[in-house]
């Protein structure tokens, strides 16, 4: 079954809001390691139409490790191909990571844009940022040929941690 993973961005107080009205749901809160003032809303279903007014909706295409929760300090690394790479580059990029063993990698998911099938994400989770710093390093890092020619392939990356939700007053 197809799994969906729906993102909205804001501020803390507007997606506690939002979490607060749909209780149903497993919403999880995360929050820009760059900038602790932007949040973002993460839901991992099966529904691919979300429940939020504006979401960035992406296609889950293929996820490895313990994917039964999104957990973990995480890493968004957004790259845009062509038809011809974007082909090959999940191919390689499925290849590596089913033998990936790194000290520290909880999960990893290969994802695709719903409206725009050239941005590829690859989300991956950490026990801790250190962790996924010491895997970037390694010479045979899958994204080190993307990352010397980022202009080429717009190469950006996010990072975020969760937060916790605090208590609505009522």
């Amino acid at each position: 079954m197809t799994e969906y993973l729906h993102v909205t961005f804001g501020s803390r107080t507007v997606l506690q809001d939002v979490r607060n009205q749909h209780l149903d749901h497993k919403l999880l809160l995360t929050v820009d390691e760059e900038d602790k003032e932007r949040y973002q809303l993460l839901e991992k279903t099966t529904n691919k139409k979300s429940i939020f007014a504006m979401p960035t909706t992406y296609e889950i295409l293929a996820e490895r490790g313990d994917t039964s929760d999104l957990r973990g300090w995480m890493n968004f690394t957004f790259i845009t191909l062509n038809d011809m790479e974007r082909n090959n580059f999940i191919r390689r990029y499925q290849a590596y990571e089913e033998g990936m063993t790194e000290p520290g990698f909880i999960s990893s998911y290969l994802l695709q844009r719903n409206d725009n099938s050239h941005q590829i994400v690859m989300l991956s989770t950490w026990n801790m940022k250190t962790d996924w710093e010491n895997w970037q390093a390694k010479e045979d890092f899958p994204l080190r040929q993307y990352e010397s020619s980022n202009s080429l392939y717009g190469l950006m990356r996010k990072q975020y941690s969760f937060a916790a939700f605090s208590k609505q007053v009522f």
